[in-house]
């Protein structure tokens, strides 16, 4: 059964945070708005009337504390969740969106399953509060006699007539209780407390229950007690006060609050469970690669998820020689899945460039350990290069990813290395030839890798990016900070779609230091 699809705001100022966000939601079958300040926020709340609020803390023009203020004045009374998703962790930021109106809090950067867990429940709690709502509007449709239960009585009390709805309430034959006293419906106390406001209105006309909805305390003919609502009404007769009164059971109405207040609580075990989940793979993570080699001056990278962990790595490292290895690896699939993927191979890299070894070797190092380690159907497209810079020369290995691209300072390609051997972990490596390829360079120059991720990320039309695209945006790009400038071109031709893999991209200068054209 395919579930209500809900309308969600974004309100983020940070066009990365939004498109992570819609992709979360285009998940869960959720369709995004979105806002880049707590002012767009607002617009958008009250034009389109969206079902959930996402809200960032810190924003331009107006912040997502007086946007919360702000939405919940424009709901007019009905409920819209609002969900600040904000970096800042004090409890008195915590605290104060909470109190002027958001109902719950997740904190930067998001986990996906977390994020899953927080809109399933949510998604429980509006359908639950939705329906509770329909049942309400038909209960006031007929409550002059059909869904209510009707209870009429004299001013001393006795009852004169019910409804069927009343005797099924209070379990009782209507001639069990027409002419008996209404109080038998009611347990001691508040029977008492109801006679007494009953006997201080006919006296003095001072008010307690009369023309209002209360919640009291009824009692069934088997002796338990349950929750109503009751409202009264004088009907004023030519000798006599007649009352009627209007019952309801609300006894799953307060059967769902308890089950909403225990999933609420399930739901934040799950999150502090997954919170600490994710503080030891991210860990874990961070032991096996060596961010420090990855701050080589001769290195730049981006690596975007699609998730909260990234299945695609890249990793750097010098030999004692000075030589400078590289690997951009791709794992089948997304997430922390892919990402344990790749762990096994990184401290054999290390190893290998430590002990300068050729990079067919190491690639056939790093495949016989996948092959042991990974299950049928999983592999690990890898690209792999040795530069020595030094000598102008360089080895290089492609199996699985896009071509890797030599390129001039103006972004020109110079030569292409195609994409000729197989993904690592698909075949033992005594049953495949494993040959690197070795290539030259007499002018400053730079290596190019990337994920397909990159290559495949589509628009809303369905294009590519393409090879064509990524070539055309070398040209336009300037040789130092081209990471950032390929970045820059693949986000305007996604537009307002988002990458549905990891994107990764990888470039090595292949110039002697003060020799590149900058």
């Amino acid at each position: 059964m395919l579930e209500n699809t809900l309308r969600v705001l974004v309100a983020d100022d940070i066009a990365s945070n939004r498109t992570v966000v819609g992709a979360f939601l285009a998940h869960l079958n959720c369709t995004p708005l979105y806002a880049a300040d707590g002012l767009e926020a607002v617009e958008v709340f009250r034009r389109e009337a969206p079902d959930v609020v996402l809200m960032d803390l810190m924003m331009p023009r107006m912040d997502g504390f007086e946007a919360i203020r702000q939405i919940r004045e424009a709901s007019d009374g009905r409920w819209v969740p609002i969900i600040i998703i904000s970096a800042l962790s004090g409890e008195g930021d915590i605290v104060q969106g909470l109190d002027i109106g958001a109902d719950d809090y997740l904190s930067k950067p998001l986990s996906f399953p977390v994020f899953a867990a927080r809109f399933k429940a949510l998604r429980r709690l509006l359908d639950m509060q939705r329906r509770l709502s329909g049942s309400l509007e038909q209960v006031q449709a007929v409550a002059n006699g059909v869904i209510d239960g009707i209870i009429s009585t004299d001013q001393a009390g006795t009852i004169l007539s019910v409804n069927r709805s009343a005797c099924q309430i209070f379990g009782y034959a209507e001639s069990e209780l027409v002419g008996r006293s209404v109080g038998m419906l009611m347990p001691e106390p508040q029977r008492i407390i109801y006679e007494g406001y009953m006997a201080r209105y006919l006296e003095s006309g001072e008010k307690h229950v009369i023309g209002q909805i209360v919640e009291v305390s009824g009692v069934r003919k088997d002796g338990s007690v349950f929750p109503l609502e009751m409202g009264v009404s004088d009907i004023q007769l030519p000798t006599q006060h007649m009352f009627i009164g209007v019952v309801r059971d609300v006894s799953e109405t307060r059967r769902i609050q308890r089950q909403l207040a225990e999933d609420a609580a399930r739901l934040q075990r799950y999150h502090d469970e997954s919170v600490q989940e994710q503080e030891l793979a991210m860990a874990i993570m961070a032991r096996q690669v060596r961010s420090d080699w990855l701050r080589d001056p001769a290195v730049e990278y981006v690596v975007m998820p699609a998730r909260n962990f990234s299945g695609d790595v890249v990793a750097v490292a010098r030999s004692p020689d000075g030589a400078l290895y590289a690997m951009l690896a791709d794992a089948t699939g997304h997430g922390l899945a892919a990402a344990v993927s790749v762990l096994p191979v990184l401290s054999a890299f290390y190893r290998g460039a430590a002990a300068h070894l050729p990079v067919s070797a190491l690639v056939a190092e790093l495949n016989s350990i996948l092959f042991g380690f990974l299950p049928a159907g999983r592999f690990v497209a890898t690209a792999l290069v040795r530069l020595e810079v030094g000598l102008r020369q360089g080895q290089i290995w492609v199996g699985g990813v896009p071509d890797v691209l030599r390129v001039d300072d103006a972004g020109r390609v110079v030569q292409r290395f195609i994409s000729s051997g197989l993904p690592l972990g698909i075949l033992p490596s005594t049953e495949i030839l494993i040959e690197h390829e070795t290539f030259t360079w007499d002018a400053p120059c730079q290596i190019m890798l990337c994920s397909d991720g990159f290559t495949e990320a589509e628009n809303a039309g369905g294009e590519p990016f393409g090879a064509t695209g990524l070539e055309q945006a070398l040209l336009d790009s300037p040789r130092a900070g081209r990471v950032n400038s390929l970045c820059a071109a693949l986000t305007r031709h996604l537009g307002s779609q988002t990458a549905t893999d990891d994107v990764s991209l990888l470039i090595l200068d292949c110039a002697s230091p003060g020799e590149g054209t900058g």
